[in-house]
């Protein structure tokens, strides 16, 4: 017999007021917050991107959609000389240059972005904001900072309670670093993605096991760590030093079986790695190509120029150990000094830390901790030798950070004995208002504005198009015309004579683009007397009598200067023929 109608009503009522109704109504308006935080961040804080390594990695992606190889329009100096030492053709292979610095999962799913937006690169005139970037690279990270998030929240639950889940995935959707990170195009909310869930599955399988669950249940748990351990080094190169951490977690807690579960967790690691590592041995002879090498270069080695080939054909244990060793020292002291205690915002750090002084209850809660700890200890000195990208490594340890901070407030709370409701809310709604204090500030004015100088997209699809698209250009930032303008851009040689022997012997140099990267250096210690005064003469207008680039022009009132072999733009590209 059907129900009355008056009561379906009733329970209809009652779900909205107090059951599934309700639950459905308060996650409709999370999620409303959440994306409005999202938009807002978005809207207000990315006008194109700002990092040399986003737009590398870009331009890989689009290779790779266009190609289906891992090829780049980006051209070191230092990678010609490995591919010319190391690789069995000895050839620098500038007409298909192989990229032997990134890992490749990045780039494939950029690739697959820009596949379904492939209309995005269709755009004639250039605009302040490169469209891919709008419709491909910036949702893809805020994708997977949300999927981190869940990962938090599936964490917290494991470890703790749901009011600490609750705060906690709250508290990294509120974070600034979060959403910087997101907009910025690197691959570290990917490479975020993974490393928590190798954390995750890693802590499940310790579960499982101490909840007398069968070997099946807990092996499936442990090559899934390693699986996704694999995906986050090869989606950056630096998170194979959390390796170690992951591999202590699983032996203690499974601790009768150490030695078969680290070897489960090593295989499917090494097995998940090994196609990449293959590749990169057939193309340039070494397991890993130029990437161990660019711990010899200055802070930033994607902007800076690489090593002299001079010092790269000399590489004696020495003369490495005289480079890496102040190098570590004062990376240790930038990331212990500014980076690692700022990280999230000072006030989280500073609590995360506290409880490092504080047990914990639950066993595996004070077991995970200490292997976090662990693995920040081994990740500390690669991104210490690595510099400026290498930094953003410590990101991965943020959602820890604010488990581990939600979860000892809450202690500290429930020990405060507050019976009045409103004000144990306000306390919360104050530690909240702390930590999402730096994203608070980010979003008031003044605001970001564009990435000018150096990077302003309309500029280097104009300098850009004055050559063919076979033909090679040399920059100070070849990323930036690499992604923007499309073509093969060789990084400013160290010397002049070096870019000579590239022009002369290896391939003719069609077009020369200094911005203010160059122009804006010291005067006297790199320009007039330091590692740039070869290039100095033709910075001032002197341009040598020999030099096979002659025609040009300045752009934005002097800061920025391209000369070419022809005048060029009279009548478009290919003017002067």
């Amino acid at each position: 017999m059907a129900r009355p109608f008056e009561s379906r009503i009733q329970d209809i009522v009652y779900n909205v007021d107090v059951g599934v109704g309700l639950r459905l109504v308060k996650l409709g308006l999370y999620l409303l917050m959440l994306l409005a935080i999202v938009l807002l961040y978005t809207a207000t804080q990315f006008h194109g991107l700002k990092d040399a390594e986003a737009m590398d990695l870009a331009q890989l992606g689009r290779n790779l959609m266009q190609q289906g190889r891992f090829t780049t329009q980006q051209i070191r100096p230092a990678s010609m000389w490995y591919l010319i030492e190391h690789s069995k053709s000895h050839d620098p292979q500038l007409r298909q240059h192989p990229d032997i610095v990134h890992p490749p999962i990045y780039p494939l799913l950029l690739a697959g972005g820009f596949k379904l937006f492939e209309s995005a690169f269709a755009s004639v005139q250039p605009a302040r904001i490169f469209p891919p970037e709008q419709w491909v690279v910036v949702p893809l990270g805020h994708l997977f900072s949300v999927l981190t998030g869940l990962l938090i929240f599936f964490m917290a639950r494991m470890l703790f309670d749901g009011r600490v889940a609750l705060l906690g995935i709250t508290l990294f959707f509120l974070t600034n670093d979060v959403w910087a990170a997101s907009i910025s195009g690197t691959p570290i909310p990917v490479a975020t993605f993974w490393v928590m869930a190798a954390w995750c599955s890693a802590l499940m399988a310790g579960n499982r096991f101490q909840r007398g669950a069968g070997a099946a249940s807990w092996a499936v748990a442990t090559a899934l760590a390693g699986l996704f351990c694999g995906l986050a080094f090869l989606t950056s190169y630096g998170t194979v030093a959390l390796a170690p951490a992951i591999a202590l977690l699983l032996a203690v807690s499974i601790r009768p079986h150490a030695g078969k579960v680290l070897l489960l967790f090593f295989a499917v690691l090494a097995l998940v790695a090994a196609p990449w590592v293959i590749r990169n041995a057939m193309v340039s002879g070494g397991w890993f190509g130029l990437a161990p090498y660019l711990a010899l270069n200055g802070a930033n080695p994607v902007t800076d120029n690489l090593f002299e080939r001079t010092l790269a054909q000399d590489l004696t244990l020495s003369g490495v150990l005289s480079v890496l060793r102040p190098k570590l020292m004062l990376g240790l002291n930038e990331l212990y000094s500014s980076r690692l205690t700022t990280l999230g915002g000072a006030v989280l750090m500073g609590v995360f830390f506290t409880t490092y002084f504080y047990s914990f209850a639950r066993e595996n809660v004070r077991r995970l901790r200490w292997c976090v700890l662990a693995g920040l200890l081994l990740v500390l000195p690669v991104a210490a030798l690595y510099g400026e990208p290498a930094y953003r490594l410590l990101h991965v340890f943020l959602p820890f950070a604010l488990l581990y901070a939600v979860a000892f407030f809450y202690i500290l709370l429930d020990r405060m004995q507050l019976r009045i409701p409103l004000l144990r809310m306000g306390v919360i709604g104050a530690f909240g208002a702390l930590v999402a204090m730096p994203l608070i500030l980010a979003l008031l004015p003044p605001r970001v504005g564009a990435p000018y100088p150096p990077y302003y997209p309309p500029y280097i699809v104009h300098v850009s198009r004055m050559l063919e698209s076979e033909e090679l250009m040399c920059t100070d930032m070849p990323w930036a015309t690499a992604w923007y303008g499309n073509r093969t851009s060789l990084l400013l040689p160290a010397t002049l004579d070096e870019f000579y022997e590239i022009n002369d012997v290896m391939r003719r140099v069609s077009g020369i683009y200094f911005t203010t990267l160059t122009r804006d250096r010291e005067y006297v210690r790199t320009l007039l007397t330091g590692s740039l005064r070869t290039w100095f003469p033709i910075l001032e207008g002197r341009i040598p009598s020999d030099f096979p680039l002659t025609k040009g022009f300045p752009l934005n009132n002097l800061d920025q200067l391209f000369l070419t072999d022809r005048v060029r733009w009279e009548s478009g590209p290919g003017a002067g023929r």
